[in-house]
């Protein structure tokens, strides 16, 4: 007779890692962490008139403020590819696109940042009630605190 495999039923905090590595989404993720870190990954003067706009096939899009800023960092697209790929961990830009801002570029500078607003006691309640069937502690929690910081983290 062979030995019965038993199978332990995972929490949500030990699957989602597994599911973004199966998905290849670690990679995904490395990437777009330079939109979160450009400022600090680039000197002032470049993240003044330019910010990242989407990754299309490991090809990093950029927004320039205006024409002339565009060709000035299409001078130093190779600077600025080797400085992001070095900040990466899994996964590396194949290159750089330019482009011009379709929108005035000080409009979106001033976007509002994020502010902490802490969610009404009696949502949280009621969201507490409808995950209180699963049984899980450390899915319940990871799935609490993902709903909060949903709710508690708001623009404007």
């Amino acid at each position: 007779m062979k030995k019965k495999e038993i199978k332990t039923l995972q929490g949500l905090g030990d699957l989602l890692p597994q599911l973004s590595q199966q998905c290849g989404w670690k990679e995904q993720l490395d990437m777009h962490s330079l939109f979160l870190r450009w400022e600090e990954l680039l000197a002032s003067e470049i993240t003044k008139h330019c910010r990242p706009l989407k990754i299309v096939r490991k090809v990093l899009w950029v927004e320039a403020e205006n024409s002339a800023w565009l060709q000035q960092y299409q001078f130093q697209s190779q600077f600025i590819l080797e400085t992001l790929n070095k900040s990466l961990c899994r996964a590396k830009l194949k290159g750089l696109r330019f482009c011009v801002a379709e929108k005035e570029f000080e409009e979106k500078k001033k976007e509002s940042p994020l502010r902490y607003v802490q969610p009404p006691a009696e949502e949280l309640a009621k969201f507490e009630q409808q995950i209180s069937i699963i049984s899980d502690d450390n899915s319940r929690e990871a799935l609490l605190r993902f709903w909060y910081l949903s709710k508690a983290c708001q623009r404007g």
